[in-house]
């Protein structure tokens, strides 16, 4: 009976195992786009630091090996994402792009996301780099004409002596809650989720809108369009 005991705990236990190897844990800015449909918004609590964590083999977790240099401190807001017990996926806009990484929710007050924002709020000049999207409303739906390029809009001769890669994104549709899907007929074609959070747009594609490396996801905030040149 004892041998059928350490049996049974041993199965659970590589089950257990097992299904934590399958489960993704993975959270970097380039990823935390895909978290659209678990998005919200939440406000940093608490006076000490708050470290966001890897997603690194047996990470999050409290060792100090998990834990990057990137921060965040109280009253800030982060993007919230999908969780893992104690911890969430987590995304901080800041200038310089912003960071991405497991933080623990109990250091996180949710705040209120609009469920679906008024045309308005979406309408303006979005801008992540040097990658952008205007979207304008017209009978109840949103126009969106977008530009990316790799790597970057102005590489260096010697890092893109052709010069970028481009990609263009246009479009209408018509939001549903704060989501909103511009996509191509072709399944092949350019698609793109926008999910507005607050004053964040947070934008997913399919890699499918331009040249090679090429894509619109990222977080977006409006900004004033660059003025025409004459």
């Amino acid at each position: 009976m004892r041998f059928l005991e350490t049996a049974i705990l041993l199965g659970l236990l590589a089950a257990t195992a097992a299904r934590a190897a399958d489960e993704d844990l993975s959270c970097r800015n380039g990823g935390f786009p895909s978290e659209e449909k678990t998005i919200g918004l939440a406000q940093v609590v608490g006076a000490d630091r708050l470290n966001f964590l890897t997603d690194t083999d047996g990470c999050p977790g409290e060792d100090v090996r998990c834990r990057q240099r990137a921060y965040v401190v109280g009253g800030d807001v982060l993007l919230t994402g999908r969780g893992h017990g104690p911890y969430v996926c987590a995304f901080f806009p800041n200038r310089g792009g912003g960071s991405a990484g497991w933080v623990r929710r109990d250091r996180l007050t949710p705040l209120p996301v609009a469920p679906s924002p008024p045309l308005a709020d979406w309408v303006g000049h979005w801008a992540n780099g040097d990658d952008t999207i205007d979207l304008t409303a017209q009978d109840g739906a949103l126009d969106a004409a977008g530009e990316a390029y790799w790597p970057s809009a102005n590489p260096p001769l010697s890092e893109r002596p052709g010069g970028p890669n481009l990609g263009d994104l246009t479009g209408t549709a018509r939001p549903k809650g704060n989501r909103v899907v511009f996509a191509d007929p072709d399944p092949q074609a350019c698609a793109a989720s926008l999910t507005l959070v607050g004053s964040l747009l947070v934008v997913s594609d399919n890699n499918a809108c331009g040249g090679m490396n090429v894509s619109f996801s990222g977080v977006y905030r409006r900004k004033a369009p660059a003025p025409t040149r004459r």
